[in-house]
């Protein structure tokens, strides 16, 4: 067997694990949405108006990975601009009267044709796309010609998020972005010195001038069992009370109204209650599973570009499933984040599946030798070489 062959063999391994795993975690989601949201959706008429709109938007999600994972990955290259464009009006258009829809004091929302979706969620992957096509160009970074300048564009955007206010999605964006410069060859000890001076006052900032922040970390640190305690004090019970195998899958009673949220940012504390500490352990293994194969892609990938990119994707499921499993757990003060694959949720849902798409198009095509124009160094000389990302 050549190197080609071999080469090609382990591509589609890859897509074959990654696919398998995806899967898995999407059917039981789809299990766990109707467990944990049949009560609720009694009150819209019929207990399958959640998993009604769970399946559609799945469709939709799966036809946006076949429709990634069967082009070449290489053509989303050319559109960084556009990511950045798009972001930005996305980003903006949530402030705007008639478009951006308030809930809960936050404007996180757009209301099209009677659909709501998450702009943030979609600028997730939009930024991971930008941030790879412009890494990509250069084969080694500097700080004042790269490292920098990408890093006031990651505060512009992790910004924009924060004050919509979502505390939460922007600390997500602000890991994801960073991982990718790293990636891409950023010293780590810049973005230290960077992060002492702009952190601090961020934070402090966030703390001092967000009613809602202080009550949650209050709460939290407190173990206040009202207010916003409480939806930490049931998740913990729900988690605590399934014991080793569970009450048994429909019969937790957590989420007849006593757990908030139970079919969204919460189900892994219905998980825990119907299915037990081995259910649990299941999805964190799926979860690890993922990532061991995502970020072996991202190494094996021949093309920078692709490198970057799964990078930036694989981290996004990476640090989002365990933002959700420390707020279930009370490791943090809640915050708003839902788990890949199986929380409800249209937006979430959809960009996800086309991101898993983006990933397995890698695996298609990124073993193969760069058949691109040669990237930009930075002393601006014409390179031949095409390395892929270290880690």
């Amino acid at each position: 067997m050549d190197e080609e062959t071999r080469l090609e063999h382990q591509a589609a391994d890859c897509r074959i694990r990654l696919l398998s795993i995806v899967f898995a975690l999407v059917g039981l989601g789809v299990v766990m949405v109707y467990s944990a949201s049949a009560m609720r959706a009694t009150g819209f008429g019929c207990d399958l108006y959640f998993i009604e709109k769970q399946v559609m938007w799945l469709g939709i999600g799966v036809t946006g990975l076949l429709f990634f994972s069967l082009i070449d990955y290489r053509w989303l290259k050319k559109l960084w601009p556009f990511a950045l464009v798009l972001t930005m009006g996305l980003l903006v258009a949530v402030r705007v009267p008639g478009i951006g829809t308030k809930v809960n004091g936050a404007y996180r929302w757009l209301r099209m044709g009677g659909q709501t979706m998450q702009p943030s969620e979609l600028a997730k992957v939009l930024l991971v796309i930008a941030f790879a096509g412009i890494l990509s160009r250069h084969e080694k970074m500097k700080f004042w010609k790269h490292t920098l300048p990408m890093l006031v564009l990651t505060g512009l955007f992790v910004g924009m998020i924060a004050i919509e206010p979502d505390l939460g999605t922007s600390a997500l964006v602000l890991t994801v972005l960073v991982s990718v410069l790293i990636a891409a060859g950023a010293k780590i000890w810049h973005l230290i010195v960077v992060g002492i001076f702009a952190l601090p006052p961020a934070v402090f900032v966030s703390y001092s001038k967000l009613a809602h922040v202080q009550t949650r970390v209050q709460a939290w640190l407190q173990g206040n069992t009202d207010g916003t305690g409480y939806q930490i004090t049931m998740s913990k019970l729900a988690l605590g009370s399934g014991g080793l195998w569970g009450v048994g899958l429909g019969k937790g009673p957590a989420k007849l109204y006593y757990l908030p949220e139970a079919h969204t940012d919460f189900i892994l504390a219905i998980i825990g209650q119907e299915l037990g500490l081995v259910g649990t352990l299941v999805v964190v293994g799926l979860f690890l599973a993922l990532a061991f194969e995502g970020f072996r892609l991202a190494a094996r990938t021949r093309d920078r570009f692709g490198a970057l990119l799964t990078t930036g994707i694989m981290t996004i499921f990476t640090v989002q499933s365990l933002f959700n499993i420390a707020v279930v757990t009370a490791s943090v003060p809640p915050k708003g984040i839902a788990l890949p694959f199986i929380s409800f949720g249209g937006s979430g849902l959809c960009v996800a599946l086309a991101g898993v798409g983006i990933m397995v198009s890698v695996s298609r095509f990124g073993w193969q030798e760069s058949q691109e124009e040669d990237y930009i160094s930075v002393d601006c000389e014409v390179t031949h070489e095409h390395p892929s990302c270290a880690f």
